[in-house]
């Protein structure tokens, strides 16, 4: 049964090292494909700027002669840019940790449904309503700012898309760190209420909810400890059709739990896996009597072994007794003296060889 036990820790540590490697290459795989993403919008945007300058320089000197930009092929997309720079670029986990630092970081205080200012751009001071947020590229998108054209191309629309026009107009991301909080705050001297941006916002108390499995936290405005609150969710609307399985049906319990029998019947686990798999850390009883059984007799052999007495078993014990009867040995006079002058000898031979003067002589001391 130990090697069945065994097998088992050994199937299933392989099992976590193979997942290991497979995680690994996928991070991988996605950060090399979020670099290639991310050059290629940067390659982009270069090639444009220098193409934007030439046909400016090109303008300023042929003046009325100047060509016109928005016939041929580019008669309905002229101005647009490419879907690929409708999002920012992939940002690493530094990057993300830093940008993210003033809205919360892990746990952002800007959510979807928020009513922010934008600080910056074209439409800079102007209040809209996040649509969404993407915590990878560290942006939000506001309903009706930053908009920006884009050309779609004709494989991208549908048969069943009413607007087969080129070029769509959506609003383009901006970071979260270039907006703001807008809240309606009342004034505690003379009651009245108006929108107040509010410059920073730090995350309150944690809490876990075990409806959803899912941790919440709130948002304060900090020296004034105002709790802001969530925006509001709407509810999922949710369409039943003929198919669906009866609200009654899914709620009757068909399973009373008891500790007579495990929750799976075995004969289910045998189906979702082999009986006999190294995975497996559930075994038959009679699996696990006859793997008992087989340690017994590998144990009984082991012991057996050991009790049964060879030739050569005779004869050590024979010299063990032989020794045991003799006892410790003790060192005469005579021996030491010849162990000491063995010693002496080493020894000046060992300084001999080493050119160093021999010990235990006293120079003579000469007197004037």
């Amino acid at each position: 049964m130990q090697k069945v036990l065994r097998r088992t820790v050994l199937a299933e540590k392989q099992a976590a090292r193979r997942l290991s490697k497979k995680r690994d290459k996928k991070r991988f795989e996605a950060a090399k494909g979020n670099r290639e993403q991310n050059a290629f919008v940067r390659r982009d945007v270069a090639k444009e700027i220098k193409q934007r300058r030439f046909e400016r320089r090109e303008d300023w000197e042929l003046g009325p002669l100047a060509p016109r930009r928005d016939v041929g092929v580019k008669k309905d997309t002229f101005g647009t840019v490419s879907t690929q720079r409708m999002r920012g670029p992939t940002l690493t986990t530094t990057e993300r940790r830093d940008a993210l630092k003033d809205v919360g970081g892990r746990y952002l205080t800007l959510v979807k449904g928020d009513r922010v200012v934008l600080l910056e751009g074209r439409d800079k001071g102007k209040i809209g309503k996040i649509t969404s947020t993407d915590r990878i590229r560290a942006e939000c998108t506001v309903e009706g700012l930053n908009m920006m054209d884009i050309e779609v191309p004709q494989y991208m629309i549908s048969a069943e898309d009413p607007d087969k026009r080129p070029v769509r107009t959506v609003p383009q991301p901006v970071p979260l760190n270039k907006v703001r909080l807008v809240f309606p705050l009342t004034d505690q001297e003379t009651g009245i209420t108006r929108d107040v941006i509010v410059k920073k916002l730090v995350n309150g108390p944690m809490w876990f909810d075990r409806q959803t499995g899912k941790q919440k936290w709130s948002r304060i405005i900090p020296g004034l400890g105002i709790k802001v609150p969530w925006p509001k969710v709407e509810a999922k609307e949710h369409k039943d059709f003929a198919v669906d399985t009866l609200r009654m049906d899914v709620e009757t319990k068909t399973f009373v739990p008891t500790l007579l029998r495990p929750p799976m019947p075995s004969s289910v686990i045998d189906e979702l896996r082999n009986k006999y798999s190294v995975f497996r850390t559930r075994h038959d009883p009679e699996y696990i009597a006859e793997k008992m059984k087989e340690d017994q007799e590998k144990e009984a052999k082991k012991k057996l072994s050991e009790e049964m007495r060879t030739p050569l078993k005779e004869i050590n014990r024979k010299l063990r007794k032989m020794r045991k009867q003799k006892g410790k040995g003790e060192l005469t006079a005579d021996m030491l003296v010849k162990l000491g002058q063995i010693i002496a000898n080493k020894r000046e031979l060992a300084l001999s060889a080493a050119g160093m003067s021999k010990v235990g002589k006293v120079p003579e001391t000469i007197v004037a």
